[in-house]
């Protein structure tokens, strides 16, 4: 493992194009260059102001970022601290704090409060400092102790976290005290964790506890527990005793559509991010929070004493952030424009009909400058604007973890004393913003509220496209952990197998979208989840045509294989056994330091399998050296066709290890075949024989970016090839670590 380096580049980069040449392509050698490809747009300096119904503010030059008016669909104003850089929240309000109610047993066991609290703490700090027995069963005790308070006098439960969490350092930035009594306040972590502490299962026995305490704190204190097996009884009543596909549906599915029918091109964005309080000239290289904002600053640069925003000396600055965006930083509204444009402009001659986007639309930030205001405006915003850039055409949209406040806390709706309807301001108020825009009815406006913001829809005969929540089983979400022995506690997955169900009973394929991806390096899903997935999806692996996923911000993708043994850790991730296939499309944020990307593919219009895309890219990395003076804004540029890039597997064909059940073309996949869960599986065999394509793909899943860790290595090209065949988390663990992205 190395930093890419120009040398390193032209290397990889003649590599790869001398092994595809032998293979007797050399128009594929050429598409599979890390040179940056034909330019397909540039965008003008004047930012879009068309593309929004009327503008709150436009800056001279560049001096600041534009702001589009957004109004929330109460007809009300969001506060000046959702868009004015220099005017930065201290906390989210007060009324968005959320307690569970006591239970009245433990409640009225206590008598006096202060005593109450004090030997709480007193006994969770013993606890903890008792170094005789493992850090596993101090966790574990000190949670129990917790959940006590919760359950007798939750309301005293964020003012402990805050005490300790001073008293054990578990945050520190911008200093420990400031971060304790923000992250832990009531309306940010606090009330949320009282009710975790309350629903959870902490008896003897019941997983939750114990996953708590190995994935979901600031430092891992126990192993994560064996994933539990689904019981044959299980499986059955699951899927109503027919576990397996119907054999006319197995048939109808290797169906081919006509060639002579015109393709679809479908757009696939993710992770736009937009950071409507990104400040030009704020610190790039920041220590902690947000960058790019008007009181960001570097310890490299700045002693840390307080200072007004906007106020730090320009002498004191690492780094200033550029008008079009920084690689560190999410997406300005003058890229979020650019990109926009360039959506416009990629068409070529068959329009793009369909969309799908695979969620976070709000920035990333500390936790205490999240509120309910800013993800509606991120809603609101960018939705209308996609609407009006992208005119008729439907998209289907999911959300991520960052679209909802406190970020990643996503609560089911079956929590007790009223607090499973805690989340409707937000499915509300993406149910009406996608009613208004046209790309739901009522119907389909209905089940956004329903299920957690996701929703089944048919926007095309013949094409049922389900957009599920996977914040229910990521890792960060501290409410999956409420009663985890149950793979669905919340229900989507239930809800998911109906709607699989009904789209086979109704002979139409389906598109699956989620934010989350459910394996891949196993670093941010759940295992019990995860594994009902993958038995859902090989049940309905004919009746899907193909997953999207977003979230990891990287180009990359994983294959599941036939799980039906109630372990998905036993499949046996060979190729002719591969079911289904997920595709992470890249992030619009430049955010983690990878270059702002969009995706267009080219679709069957009869079997809805995706035959092949194109990947486009703007160096964002190299914008400082080459806009500053330029009278123009950012180049996107085509990066990668992804038949040309992967399609030739002719050395697995010779080596004797293809064993997809399609037969090659002088060792290229055929035109006329999808890119579907076999090829995928293939590629992966192929890489194995040639792991210059494991390189080229690293290069590739940040989009160019200066700060990729090009995977040349034997160790890193094994653990990398072991994540595309991850299709749930327990695999993707089992995996040698620390090679899950390439922007480390």
């Amino acid at each position: 493992m190395f930093r890419l380096t120009s040398c390193t580049a032209l290397a990889v980069s003649l590599t790869v194009s001398l092994a595809l040449a032998l293979a007797g392509s050399a128009d594929a050698a050429n598409a599979t260059t890390t040179t940056r490809g034909p330019a397909v747009f540039t965008a003008p300096t004047a930012f879009p102001t068309s593309l929004f119904a009327s503008m709150q503010w436009v800056p001279q030059s560049q001096e600041g970022q534009p702001q589009p008016f957004v109004r929330p669909h109460d007809s009300s104003a969001f506060p000046e601290t959702i868009t004015n850089p220099n005017a930065l929240p201290t906390a989210p309000p007060e009324s968005e704090a959320v307690m569970p109610k006591p239970s009245a047993a433990a409640h009225a066991a206590v008598k006096d409060k202060n005593a109450f609290r004090a030997a709480a703490l007193k006994n969770i700090t013993g606890i903890i400092d008792d170094k005789s027995k493992s850090k596993c069963s101090r966790c574990i005790s000190a949670l129990r102790v917790g959940q006590h308070v919760a359950r007798a006098e939750p309301e005293l439960v964020p003012g402990l976290l805050v005490d300790l969490c001073k008293r054990y350092k578990y945050q520190d930035k911008p200093d420990v005290k400031t971060a304790c009594e923000k992250m832990y306040q009531r309306s940010v972590w606090g009330g949320p964790y009282a009710q975790v502490l309350s629903f959870a299962d902490f008896s003897h026995g019941a997983p939750d506890a114990q996953n708590i305490c190995a994935l979901a704190l600031e430092d891992s204190f126990c192993d994560v527990p064996e994933m539990d097996v689904l019981s044959d009884e299980f499986l059955d009543k699951w899927f109503n005793g027919q576990r397996t596909e119907p054999k006319h549906v197995t048939k109808r599915s290797r169906k081919t559509g006509e060639t002579r029918k015109r393709p679809l091109r479908v757009l696939h964005l993710s992770d736009i991010h937009v950071d409507p309080r990104y400040a030009v000239g704020g610190e790039v290289d920041c220590d902690s929070g947000q960058c790019c904002r008007s009181n960001s600053w570097s310890a490299d640069k700045w002693d840390g004493s307080p200072f007004a925003p906007g106020d730090l000396p320009k002498a004191n600055l690492s780094k200033a952030a550029g008008y079009w965006g920084s690689a560190k930083c999410d997406s300005p509204w003058a890229l979020v424009g650019s990109a926009m444009q360039a959506l416009q402009h990629i068409e070529g001659a068959d329009p793009i009909e369909l969309g799908v986007f695979t969620g976070d639309l709000a920035t990333h930030d500390r936790d205490w400058q999240v509120s309910r205001d800013l993800v509606k405006y991120a809603e609101i915003a960018l939705y209308t604007l996609l609407k009006d850039t992208l005119g008729n055409m439907t998209m289907v949209v999911t959300l991520g973890n960052h679209d909802t406040a406190p970020a990643d806390f996503f609560a089911p709706h079956n929590l007790p004393d009223g607090l499973g309807d805690q989340m409707s301001w937000n499915w509300d108020t993406v149910a009406q913003t996608l009613e208004s825009v046209g790309w739901v009815n009522s119907t389909d406006a209905d089940k956004v509220r329903k299920h957690f913001g996701g929703y089944s829809t048919s926007p095309r005969k013949g094409l049922r496209v389900i957009s599920l929540n996977g914040d229910y089983y990521f890792r960060e979400n501290p409410f999956a952990y409420v009663h985890l022995a149950n793979p669905d506690f919340s229900g989507q997955l239930r809800w998911l197998t109906d709607e699989l169900q009904a789209a086979e009973d109704a002979h139409e394929r389906v598109w699956i979208i989620s934010h989350e991806e459910t394996g891949y390096s196993g670093e941010d899903a759940l295992d019990n989840p995860t594994n009902l997935i993958n038995h859902i999806i090989t049940r309905y692996a004919s009746t899907i045509a193909h997953i999207f996923f977003g979230h990891t911000h990287e180009d990359q993708f994983q294959v599941f294989y036939s799980a039906t043994s109630g372990n998905s850790t036993a499949v046996s991730r060979k190729t002719e056994d591969a079911v289904a296939a997920a595709l992470m499309g890249p992030s619009v944020s430049p955010g983690r330091y990878v270059n702002p990307g969009v995706r267009v593919y080219v679709v069957d219009p009869q079997t809805y399998e995706v035959l092949d895309y194109d990947q486009y890219y703007t160096q964002l990395d190299e914008f400082d050296d080459e806009l500053k003076n330029a009278a123009h804004g950012p180049v996107w540029h085509k990066l990668y066709n992804a038949r040309a890039t992967y399609g030739n597997l002719s050395a697995s064909e010779a080596a004797g290890t293809y064993r997809a059940p399609v037969q090659l073309d002088n060792g290229w996949w055929p035109k006329d075949a999808p890119l579907n869960a076999s090829f995928w599986a293939a590629l992966t065999d192929e890489m194995e024989q040639r792991p210059e394509l494991v390189t080229l793909h690293s290069i590739y899943q940040a989009r160019n970016s200066k700060k990729t860790v090009v995977c040349d290595s034997d160790e890193c090209v094994k653990a990398t090839i072991c994540y595309m065949r991850s299709g749930t988390s327990a695999l993707g663990r089992a995996c040698q670590s620390g090679f899950g992205s390439v922007v480390n």
